[in-house]
């Protein structure tokens, strides 16, 4: 029984993940431009949300389904390939596993669609997220030169394209 306790205190699972809605969007514009420099529309959002090739994963703290979501993520899938369009998390939910546990869910419901990979771009500079990649199974695939645009718009960062196989 300690040991399980002492699993949840290492490994927190403080959200519950169900699909987004249209009640979400403004709160999703807003975390993606928290989190982003060029942080999309509540607008744009919806356009996403209802074309059929993505879907859009939310996390909500437990017992909390009436309040805002915390985090999301958008996929993109294209014949039995998928992309993660964008991941985004409040910064006052950062760093307590709400990131891993919407690209979970998302990896799960792909493997149930029979999707075969998954692909994403990180900025080089985010060494966090790279980890939690890498924890994962993505392999860096490729590369995109001058990707991110940022303060220093003289040097923009580099773009790490990843994959991991799914099957």
């Amino acid at each position: 029984m300690l040991g399980g306790v002492l699993n949840n205190l290492r490994n927190p699972r403080p959200s519950v993940i169900e699909e987004a809605n249209e009640d979400d969007l403004v709160n999703l514009a807003d975390i993606h431009r928290e989190g982003f420099a060029h942080g999309w529309s509540d607008g744009e959002l919806a356009k996403l949300m209802a074309n059929e090739n993505y879907f859009c994963l939310v996390a909500r703290k437990k017992g909390k389904a009436d309040k805002p979501p915390s985090a999301f993520i958008m996929v993109r899938t294209a014949a039995d390939e998928a992309e993660v369009i964008t991941i985004a998390t409040k910064k006052s939910a950062r760093g307590k596993g709400v990131g891993r546990q919407l690209l979970e869910a998302a990896i799960r419901k792909l493997q149930g669609d029979r999707i075969a990979s998954l692909f994403l771009e990180v900025d080089e500079k985010n060494a966090a997220a790279i980890h939690l990649y890498r924890k994962l199974g993505f392999k860096k695939v490729g590369e995109r030169q001058g990707y991110y645009s940022s303060q220093d718009t003289e040097n923009p960062s580099m773009a790490l394209v990843m994959q991991r196989d799914l099957g």
